[in-house]
């Protein structure tokens, strides 16, 4: 595997190593967070430049796996940077380790490079993938919440309780990463109706039905959550389902078009 592979792979798998190590061990300090933040720099700033490659003179190269490998980017991209601001740390756990994966899952398996998209249908392409890594987080938060939650009414108060932000902080993040990443969903549907002229033919009919599901989904959770107050369990296990349907719209429909009909 060439170097310029092997460099994210290894700094996110080590960056995901010592997060695990700090949230779980009562024995380590939070003196690593410049190593990890060292590491975190050089893995999204190496695994961006092999992405560069997808633009072409006429067009952006978007094959499945390439696309999976562009939704991790982002994602912990915007979790690196996020977490100067924001307690939530405790998401790279979850989130490295799948873009060291996703690294050399592009690399194994890259796809046709015949397959390219104009700009102005790019252009819809990184809004959903912008809305993809923005719920992705929120998914991850969801988790991590639910672990939480569920240590707590255990009354088991471990390290890596005592290290995690409180409940209402961990709640708030996720609520905020919902309400941005539904943002940028409903732009993506919009710009998609507007970019894309006939979904028959281009065989979108079940990635635009199953988006829409999944956008009514986290539209009903935001709705509930400022209406009627719901929270917990509730908004958990929905926001997973929701994010599930999201993925096979786009991941599922762009699986079968490539490798099952071609």
């Amino acid at each position: 595997m060439p170097l310029l592979h092997t460099l994210p792979f290894i700094a996110y798998l080590l960056a995901g190593l010592l997060l695990t190590r700090y949230f779980l061990l009562d024995t380590v300090t939070s003196q690593h967070r410049l190593v990890v933040n060292l590491m975190l720099l050089v893995a999204v700033s190496s695994h961006g430049y092999i992405l560069f490659e997808m633009w072409q003179h006429n067009g952006v190269f978007f094959g499945l796996t390439v696309s999976v490998s562009f939704v991790a980017w982002v994602v912990a991209t915007l979790l690196f940077l996020t977490s100067f601001t924001k307690p939530i740390h405790s998401l790279g756990m979850l989130v490295y380790p799948l873009s060291a994966i996703a690294v050399i899952v592009s690399f194994l398996l890259p796809g046709s490079e015949g397959k390219l998209l104009s700009i102005s249908i790019a252009a819809h392409v990184f809004l959903s993938i912008g809305a993809y890594a923005l719920l992705a987080l929120a998914v991850g938060q969801s988790i991590l919440l639910s672990i939480q939650e569920r240590l707590l009414h255990e009354h088991n108060f471990n390290t890596f309780v005592d290290k995690l932000p409180a409940l209402q902080t961990m709640e708030d993040f996720l609520y905020q990463t919902l309400k941005m990443g539904f943002l940028l969903l409903t732009l993506s549907l919009i710009s998609g109706y507007l970019y894309i002229s006939d979904f028959f033919t281009q065989q979108l009919t079940y990635k635009t039905i199953l988006s829409v599901m999944a956008w009514i989904g986290f539209a009903v959770i935001l709705f509930g959550h400022m209406i009627f107050g719901w929270r917990g369990k509730l908004i958990v296990l929905s926001t997973q389902v929701a994010f599930a349907v999201l993925v096979l719209s786009y991941f599922g429909t762009k699986f079968f078009i490539e490798f099952l009909a071609a």
